[in-house]
């Protein structure tokens, strides 16, 4: 096998991918990053990506057999636009890869990507997958729902305010589903898929081995933990005012109107393909929590 780009290398999934595709023994590693660090590592070359100077990651893209794109953002930030980071930079990494196609293309979207769905992280994914199976250029989409693990910006934000707080804040009612898969499951899949080459061409929806509701994962995260923190169903009306405002004078705020319209959303696999497709044993968020001893 030629050389494989993991774009968003460095990130919370990335890192997974990263260990999974170490573990295969498989040389030439090109990570792309925003931020790539300077310590240098046998076998990864590390790149700048930047989304505004498409220049900045050209020579990292050619020759490449395989192509991974990881980015994406649970909230906007004031320098990282959904647009930018799940839309744009899908559409400057496949311009260059036209030039010497790879032999796939994989791009993480998310489950509930939909032109018109209530949040714009889910329509911007939705364009980058439209922009991928247009391409030419043979692809495999991945779908996945909430995702945790060490480092996650969203059970581990949850565990935070549950120790520190002593609350684990919930928006409105709590009813809406969703089935989280864990990291180092979901970079499993991500390694194998270019072995598997009846893959190309499909999108997979990949989520763990249980669907909660809302209340249902606080009540899970609270009970691994014992954690003596009441479960708070704040009104949506109140935390969409809160969103609104840390939008307007946060840099990196934690809650958004979008963040708010993910969360009353169901988040649910119509077909798992960890286990239809890969036979996957899945890890829990229970015995996630409960393994790692927090």
């Amino acid at each position: 096998m030629g050389a494989i780009a993991i774009i968003g290398g460095t990130g919370f999934i990335g890192r997974y991918l990263l260990s999974a595709i170490e573990k295969e023994g498989k040389k030439e590693l090109r990570v792309l990053s925003r931020n790539p660090p300077k310590e240098s590592v046998a076998g990864i070359s590390w790149r700048k990506f930047d989304v505004a100077r498409p220049e900045s990651f050209e020579s990292a893209l050619e020759n490449c057999d395989l192509v991974y794109y990881l980015p994406g953002i649970l909230a906007e930030t004031r320098d990282q636009k959904y647009e930018d980071i799940h839309y744009r930079g899908v559409v400057e990494s496949l311009r260059i890869l036209a030039r010497n196609p790879p032999s796939r293309f994989i791009h993480v979207s998310a489950i509930g990507a939909a032109i018109n769905a209530p949040s714009a992280y889910h329509r911007t994914k939705k364009k980058a997958e439209e922009a991928v199976a247009s391409s030419g250029i043979p692809f495999t989409i991945v779908r996945p729902s909430l995702v945790f693990g060490d480092g996650d910006k969203s059970i581990n934000q949850f565990i935070t305010f549950g120790r520190t707080l002593h609350v684990l804040p919930m928006i409105g009612p709590g009813t809406a589903r969703i089935q989280p898969v864990f990291a180092g499951d979901l970079a499993s899949i991500l390694a194998r898929i270019p072995d598997r080459p009846e893959m190309a061409g499909k999108i997979l929806e990949v989520a763990g081995p249980r669907i909660y509701t809302y209340r249902e994962m606080m009540e899970s995260i609270r009970k691994s933990l014992h954690l003596k923190a009441p479960i708070l169903a704040a009104p949506v009306a109140a935390m969409m005012a809160s969103g609104v405002i840390q939008k307007l004078l946060l840099p990196k705020p934690f809650l958004t109107p979008d963040v708010i319209r993910m969360a009353l959303s169901d988040n649910v696999a119509q077909r798992n393909s960890a286990v239809t497709d890969f036979g996957m044993n899945l890890i829990s968020l229970e015995s996630w929590l409960e393994s790692k001893g927090i």
